[in-house]
Order: C-alpha cells, then sequence, then structure tokens
C-alpha cells in the first residue's frame, strides 16, 4: 500500500507499508541547488551521520544501532538533475523479530530524526576533530573515483558538456573545495538544510504512515521553512560539439560519447526515449552489444544510459586507442539504423523485458531507492503504471526518439601502453 503525506511546506512522506520484507528501510533525501556550498552541504551530510546529542560520537551511536538489533546507518552525495542529494538512509529489523513486543521501527524513526534535527553541535561547531576526518575521508572517496578511470572519463564527459551548468559541477565538490570548507560554513549549511532544502522522507516496510508522520511533523513544526526552488536546465541542442582528450599509462583507452536527447523535460517523451536507449545499448540483446562488441570486435564493453533528470544520453566503452574513430563511426551508424527502422519487433520486446525485470524488487531497499529517484516530482509513479508506459510505446516512436539525439561532446581518455588497465 503506497501513500504520500505532505509533512511540512516542500516536505513529503512516501509510504509503502507491506509485511513481504525481513526489514524497515527509510531514506530522508534533501535536495538542494548543486553551487558553490556543494562541499560545506556534503561534509554536513556525514557529520549528521556521526552522531546526535544523545549519542554524541560514533562510538556512542554504533552502541545505539547494535542495541537495535543491529540497525544500520549510512550517508550519500549524489547529483538529480542540477540539484544536490543529501540523504541520510537506514534499515533495521522489522518489529515482528523483535523480543518482549519491543517496536524497534519507532526507536529507529526517532534515532534518525535526532540525527538530522539534534545533532551534537556545541558552540556552532560540529568538532574540529570531527570535521578533519571527515575531510579526510570525502577526499579519499573523490580520489577513488578519480582512480576508476572508467567513471573519471564519464565525469570528464559530463563535465565538459555541462562545463556552464550546474551538473557539470562534482556533486561533493572538489577536493580543494572540501579541504578549504570552514565550520561556519557547515553550520550555516545545516541551518540551511532543515530550513530550505526540499526533502522527501522514503519508508518502506511494516509500519503504519502515521507513526512517521508524527514523528517528523513533530520536528518539523518548530521550523520556518521556506523551500528553495530547483530547476534544471534542459537543452534540447549542445551549443557547441567538441571533443576533448586525456592520455593515460594504461592497455585500454575509455571513449565517452554525450548526447542532447532534445528532451525538454524529465518528462518529455520519457517512455519512447526510455525504451530507444535501452534497444541502442541497454543489455546484451542492444545494437552496440552485438554489433560494436561482438560482431566487429571493437570494444571490450560498450553500452549506452540515459540520464533521466538532465535529459542527456551517454555511450561508454572500453577500446584500443588506435579504434576510436571506428568505434565511434559504428555508434553513430548504429543509431541511425534506429532512426531509420532498422530493427525489429524482437529486439522491442527484449528492451521491454528487460525494464519491466529491472522493476521487478526483491527488497524493501530496491523499493524505497526507487520511490526516493522520484523525490524532486510533483506526483509519485508506481512501478505497475511505469510499465504500462512502456509496453505503450511503439517502433515509430522509437524512431522520432532516436532523430532527436544530437552528438554534444565527445571525450577519449587515450591509452598509453603500461600498467594493466582496470576493464
Amino acid at each position: 500500500m503506497l501513500k504520500t503525506v505532505d509533512i511540512a511546506p516542500g516536505v513529503r512522506l512516501v509510504c509503502v507499508k507491506t509485511d513481504k520484507y525481513k526489514t524497515f528501510d527509510i531514506n530522508v533525501s534533501m535536495a538542494l541547488p548543486l553551487d558553490e556550498n556543494a562541499s560545506a552541504n556534503a561534509l554536513l551530510v556525514k557529520l549528521l551521520r556521526r552522531s546526535c546529542k544523545a549519542y554524541p560520537d560514533l562510538t556512542a551511536m554504533n552502541r545505539r544501532l547494535s542495541e537495535l538489533y543491529g540497525a544500520s546507518v549510512g550517508a550519500s552525495v549524489s547529483k538529480m538533475g542540477d540539484a544536490q542529494i543529501l540523504t541520510i538512509s537506514g534499515d533495521c529489523l522489522d518489529d515482528k523479530f523483535a523480543l518482549d513486543g519491543e517496536s524497534i521501527i519507532s526507536d529507529f524513526i526517532s534515532l534518525i530524526c535526532e540525527m538530522i534535527f539534534n545533532p551534537n553541535i556545541k558552540s556552532n561547531s560540529f568538532g574540529t576533530d570531527n570535521l578533519a576526518g571527515e575531510k579526510r575521508l570525502l577526499v579519499q572517496d573523490v580520489l577513488e573515483e578519480l582512480d576508476d578511470k572508467r567513471t573519471y572519463a564519464f565525469n570528464k564527459c559530463i563535465e565538459h558538456m555541462c562545463e556552464n551548468e550546474p551538473y557539470g559541477k562534482m556533486s561533493t565538490g572538489t577536493i580543494e573545495e572540501i579541504e578549504s570548507t570552514k565550520m561556519n560554513a557547515v553550520y550555516a549549511a545545516w541551518k540551511n538544510l532543515i530550513s530550505t532544502a526540499r526533502i522527501q522522507i522514503t519508508a518502506v516496510g511494516n509500519v503504519t504512515p502515521k507513526k512517521i508522520e508524527t514523528a517528523f511533523k513533530a520536528k518539523f513544526k518548530k521550523i520556518d521553512r521556506q523551500p528553495c526552488e530547483i530547476e534544471t536546465i534542459f537543452l534540447k541542442k549542445p551549443q557547441r560539439f567538441a571533443r576533448h582528450e586525456e592520455r593515460i599509462t594504461a592497455n585500454q583507452g575509455k571513449l565517452v560519447i554525450g548526447y542532447r536527447t532534445g528532451m525538454e523535460n524529465k518528462f518529455d517523451g520519457l517512455y519512447p526515449e526510455v525504451v530507444m536507449i535501452n534497444i541502442f545499448g541497454g543489455g546484451t540483446y542492444s545494437k552496440l552489444f552485438t554489433n560494436i562488441r561482438e560482431k566487429m570486435s571493437l570494444a571490450y564493453y560498450c553500452s549506452a544510459m540515459l540520464i533521466v533528470n538532465k535529459g542527456i544520453a551517454v555511450v561508454q566503452s572500453g577500446i584500443d586507442t588506435d579504434k576510436e574513430k571506428a568505434v565511434s563511426a559504428g555508434v553513430i551508424n548504429q543509431l541511425n539504423e534506429i532512426r531509420n527502422g532498422k530493427f525489429d519487433d524482437e529486439l522491442i520486446a527484449s528492451a521491454k523485458k528487460s525494464i519491466r525485470e529491472g522493476l521487478t524488487f526483491n527488497s524493501s531497499d530496491a523499493i524505497c531507492r526507487y520511490y526516493t529517484n522520484q523525490m524532486l516530482n510533483e506526483n509519485i509513479e508506481k512501478p505497475e503504471d511505469f510499465i504500462k508506459g512502456i509496453d505503450s510505446v511503439t517502433k515509430e516512436q522509437i524512431c522520432e526518439a532516436a532523430k532527436k539525439m544530437v552528438l554534444d561532446k565527445i571525450f577519449m581518455l587515450s591509452a598509453d601502453s603500461g600498467e594493466e588497465a582496470a576493464q
């Protein structure tokens, strides 16, 4: 049973009550404009996960989670269009597995609330040692991402495509921005977060929506909420095409090709766009896989993905550097074949089947993530309604979606022979 409740201005609860799973999952996702405050916001959400007034350090917090039958809490930072998303997520055991009638879920919800609304702050400070520790960890995360050649190449393509748009910025900010962030900026970020962020509380498990609503309403009624406006820039066509290249010591190059899909917003031709990209490069049945990788043996991998919340499509491939022109030409040719209807009904059926299977959830966490991904949508769409939209897509609509695709940027991470590359 799905229920949505408006808890406060700009705050929505999305609750799926089910007794199908052994755990209760919750995501408190908070959206802010992706801007110069990105690093302070990213550090903030990591600090919020560490402690609260009642459990003032990481040791005390972890002890409390152990008391709640091994509950877990995490903090993450991501992008959704031109918004930065800060998420406190967690899961705990369902109440039916507790001893002596304990309400694990109620206590867990209260703990999540305390983390966000009553952090361990003294004199407007989260503690200099705590901030320094989280800076080191966040910088380490960024460095690990930079070391992953596939991720690095993808991010560089996006950076070039969106160099004059917020989406071109890293969700955490740069290493330099992280290291230079001051405590007063983090404290200001917390005050701004609870009063202006667009917030969705997504909960899945054997719990009544009222229990969650009551806990969060009690916190928000003390806050003067003035929710921020978040608008994402959608460009139907690129400002100019460009190719960018960097060289690394590796055995395998990474080619990333970025397209503007022609979408004017995240719902503009959504279903045909999803099916078309899946046919283009969504699985082992797709045109990129079967032709570029298998028949032509031009790539170690070759796939396409749609970034719905930005109206961008990206082709990623691992290749021998001297095959770049052949791969690029092959990718363009496969897209042209879709534009011209050179694909059969069997391929359409395979793509739709794959999409349907991706919406068949086998965990409370997967359901939670599905609804969290809709946090900036005005209306919530159930998986079965999304599937109906996918099933209604025609071949003609797929061809039209492909015709709207416009090449924006190419990023080539060229490999010079040396150490073995990660594939």
